[in-house]
């Protein structure tokens, strides 16, 4: 007997293609998608910003007051349908609060905004009662990042508790890091927080509100997005940033699930992004590809000269701390560097004077460009990651696919899904070094050209890298099976 389809709510703070800083917008987007191809009644949630992407709306869109701590605002609620599955997407519409330039923070002052405690407070209620007031009843609800983490505290609520009675909240950290650490007034937008506000309560996080820390108390099952970054998260101190502890007093609770890519967008036998299309039979096509990424940033194209992408946030996570004092030795290997990516700006300051400094040899592009990311994947020869750690990563899943053999550090998500080419003669997809540290990358990066040198070795190597399969569906059938264990346990306690 076929089991009952699920009503999965998810709710998330960006959602590709409409809104995009990072994974957890694909993520957002292709995991409803997978479920609802496995016959499930999928809808996600999300902010309405000032730079979302136009996109077609169903008619009669929900339109109602939210309060918030004596607050009232009018938000309106537009809905998308995906053109492929039975998958909905509700904005929220809320000008004041996210029509903005940024989705966190000031794109000019480059400051976090100061009232992101409300704001994303503000998304979890409106979620919530948007199901109540269309009386859409999820058996699941599940909350993505710090962004929702007051999910719980409103579902629990009295406004909200004998509607969601029978619902169970899921959690998905994508990176610990980022936690929503807020002074500890904040607790004014969370409804009837006081009584979990005293030391080591559960909304309680040294003296401050820490939205992530409340949804890992309160969820009935924790993953993250790799089966190593939640070993690390349970067992390296440093990698829990102060909330390890409490994931492993909820190991019971707490897995990884490695994530997916959507492999019918990122699919180079018919990506439309690409000037020329190629598969695992067809790669010497590639090298078109690597020209017109050449001709379009205007570097030198020479086929024998390996082109490095790179498509990320700028940042120390990312490892550019190591990366930029070794990048004049590696270019010198020879190689040329092709950055796509905008983040912190000392970095990318220093990206800059390295691009002055070897006009022929580097480039960087300070902001995300999608066309331009398809066609790194599609034309550069080998892609880096040297991250300082890494909860899953999709690049890599995407170079991978692209023919694109990844160089990268041994850490997270990244461990999972490449296997070291020259450990692995057979199966071998990419190229891992272990230690943090620049030497250590500049090895890797160094054995990574040597393989190229050797036109039939690399072919291997592409062809291993484009057999793997990163799709949804076997990550969204375990989300699957730990959803129904959520419903078959009782509700974890307040």
């Amino acid at each position: 007997m076929k089991p009952t389809p699920l009503r999965i709510l998810h709710v998330s703070s960006e959602v590709a293609p409409f809104s995009k800083s990072g994974g957890l917008a694909d993520v957002s987007s292709s995991l409803p998608l997978a479920l609802s191809e496995l016959g499930h009644e999928v809808v996600v949630v999300s902010p309405r910003y000032g730079t979302l992407r136009d996109c077609a709306e169903r008619k009669g869109a929900a339109e109602f007051e939210l309060e918030l701590n004596a607050h009232k605002y009018l938000a309106r609620f537009p809905e998308h349908s995906h053109d492929r599955a039975n998958l909905r997407f509700v904005f929220v519409d809320v000008a004041e609060l996210f029509g903005r330039a940024g989705y966190y923070n000031d794109p000019k002052l480059k400051q976090d905004y100061d009232d992101n405690d409300a704001r994303f407070a503000l998304l979890s209620l409106a979620a919530l009662a948007w199901c109540k007031h269309t009386n859409w009843r999820p058996d699941i609800v599940h909350a993505h990042d710090w962004q929702t983490g007051p999910l719980p505290i409103f579902l629990r609520s009295p406004r909200f508790s004998d509607f969601f009675a029978e619902s169970r909240l899921a959690l998905t950290i994508h990176n610990i890091a980022f936690q929503g650490n807020f002074h500890a007034g904040s607790r004014v937008w969370l409804d009837h927080s006081d009584a979990h506000f005293y030391p080591g309560g559960k909304v309680e996080f040294h003296g401050q509100v820490n939205y992530l820390k409340i949804a890992i108390e309160f969820a009935d099952a924790i993953n993250t997005v790799s089966p190593t970054y939640a070993h690390e998260l349970r067992t390296v101190e440093h990698m829990g940033f102060g909330l390890g502890p409490l994931l492993q007093s909820r190991h019971k609770h707490f897995a990884g699930i490695l994530n997916g890519i959507d492999t019918h967008v990122w699919n180079p036998h018919i990506d439309p992004l690409l000037p020329v299309q190629f598969a695992p039979t067809t790669l010497a096509l590639r090298n078109k590809n690597k020209r017109k990424l050449c001709e379009q940033l205007a570097l030198p194209y020479d086929q024998a000269l390996p082109v490095i992408g790179m498509v990320t946030r700028v940042s120390e996570q990312k490892g550019f701390s190591i990366l930029i004092p070794v990048i004049g030795e590696i270019i010198s290997g020879p190689a040329q560097f092709v950055i796509l990516g905008n983040g912190d700006p000392v970095y990318e300051n220093r990206l800059l004077e390295l691009q002055a400094a070897y006009p022929q040899r580097v480039r960087v592009i300070s902001e995300y460009n999608e066309p331009l990311a398809h066609l790194i994947y599609g034309g550069a020869d080998m892609f880096l990651m040297p991250s300082q750690f890494e909860p899953c990563g999709l690049s890599q899943m995407m170079a991978l696919r692209y023919g694109c053999p990844p160089i990268a550090r041994e850490t997270g998500g990244l461990a999972d899904t490449i296997s070291d080419a020259d450990h692995d003669r057979i199966g071998g997809t990419g190229f891992l070094f272990r230690e943090y540290d620049q030497r250590a990358l500049a090895v890797s990066v160094k054995r990574a050209i040597s393989n190229f040198r050797k036109t039939d070795r690399w072919r291997v190597i592409q062809r291993h890298g484009m057999k793997q399969d990163f799709s949804w569906k076997r990550s969204a059938r375990v989300y699957e099976e730990m959803y129904r264990r959520m419903l078959a346990h009782p509700r974890q306690v307040s």
